[in-house]
């Protein structure tokens, strides 16, 4: 119940987040951790998005970490999801079907519908890599945003800092 519970509480603050743009300030402090040629990126997610990633890279921040290609995963890890036309219900379906079907999520996202909102929801790690990488980022910030959704292993101090911050935000 406790991750129903978050959950829940996750979709109404994303909501809530959706109505406000950016500050200046919130969009100079991102810019700072991104190449010029990442920009686009970060600037074309949707609000919502916008906010959490800055929400992760602050608790990033505030954990002590500053390493430039973890900070800039943190902006980026959820890009693709915008540019793949990722909805809102999709983005619920996907949670509640991770939680409760898995196996119908994999056998969801394993068809070949490369510009649905669902697909584009479940490989959106692999896809925001891509155009991090095609966007000049640190090639340590591709395989973050590539693997942010995978398990951490032992030695994976960064994806695991990665992954807590965007969990808890």
């Amino acid at each position: 119940m406790g991750q129903i519970g978050y959950r829940v509480r996750q979709f109404f603050r994303v909501s809530a987040a959706s109505l406000r743009p950016l500050s200046a300030a919130d969009l100079t402090e991102a810019r700072a951790h991104l190449p010029e040629t990442a920009w686009p990126l970060f600037a074309a997610t949707s609000r919502a998005d916008q906010r959490h990633s800055l929400s992760v890279l602050r608790s990033l921040q505030a954990a002590g970490h500053a390493e430039p290609a973890l900070l800039q995963a943190a902006l980026l890890h959820d890009c693709a999801k915008t540019a793949g036309g990722v909805r809102l219900w999709q983005r619920v379906a996907a949670v509640l079907l991770r939680a409760f079907a898995p196996r119908r999520l994999a056998r969801l996202a394993a068809l070949p519908a490369p510009r649905r909102g669902l697909w584009a929801y479940v490989n959106h790690p692999l896809r925001g890599a891509e155009l991090a990488a095609a966007a000049g980022c640190d090639p340590l910030a591709v395989t973050l945003i590539a693997r942010h959704q995978e398990r951490a292993g032992a030695d994976d101090e960064l994806l695991a800092a990665l992954q807590a911050a965007d969990d808890d935000n």
